[in-house]
């Protein structure tokens, strides 16, 4: 995931404590409502602030879980291509990963990688074999990352797990999203109950599968 778990519920902690040692005033209320969702509104005999201090606490456990689901199936799309296309068991960039469900080998036979390569190389400098040849040697993959899939059919099942694995991804993206929404929730509200002529919003939105969050505060 894009931000770590961990470091993010020790920072929200860090700051929870942090303005709970000072005074309580208007900056400290809003500062601890977007720390930790609830804090603010609990402290102040809000008792809806335990609602979202559990949404929270419900958030965290979902990104953690998804995280866990993610790297497990990361390792059986791993497993299952060192098993079915006789990849090697070493570090590969994520862009090989892909390709392996696209490409039914590395090589220059019909179906492979490298042949696309080849064939690319002639279409963009036809005539020229010496230009040709160092666009062949600069973008195919070496021996130590070959494979050859034993059949389409696990080439379609790895796939599968791929796509379960990039959706987990996204849900755990969506998961960050919506814990952020929770923190500027319970500030937004925070303002509002220090100071009733001051109004505002916040919420999810979803473009090209990335969450945004969209906030308008009026003072």
């Amino acid at each position: 995931m894009p931000i770590k778990i961990k470091t993010l519920v020790l920072l929200l902690a860090a700051l929870a404590v942090t303005t709970g040692l000072a005074a309580e005033n208007r900056g400290l209320i809003l500062l601890q409502s977007l720390a930790v969702p609830g804090l603010g509104q609990i402290r102040n005999d809000r008792g809806y602030g335990y609602a979202m201090l559990g949404s929270e606490v419900a958030i965290i456990g979902s990104m953690l879980y998804l995280n866990a689901e993610q790297n497990l199936k990361a390792q059986e799309y791993f497993e299952y291509a060192i098993k079915h296309a006789h990849i090697q068991n070493q570090d590969y960039p994520d862009q090989y990963f892909r390709d392996l469900s696209r490409y039914n080998s590395s090589g220059f036979e019909a179906g492979g990688y490298n042949a696309q390569i080849r064939q690319e190389a002639m279409q963009i400098y036809p005539n020229d074999p010496v230009q040709q040849q160092i666009y062949i040697d600069a973008n195919i993959y070496p021996d130590n990352y070959a494979w050859n899939w034993d059949s389409l059919a696990n080439r379609r099942d790895y796939s599968k797990i791929r796509i379960q694995t990039q959706d987990l991804r996204d849900y755990g993206k969506l998961a960050i999203g919506v814990m952020i929404v929770n923190h500027l929730i319970s500030g937004v509200d925070a303002l509002r109950f220090t100071a009733q002529n001051r109004k505002g919003n916040v919420y999810l939105d979803i473009k090209d599968r990335q969450p945004m969050v969209k906030f308008n505060l009026e003072w």
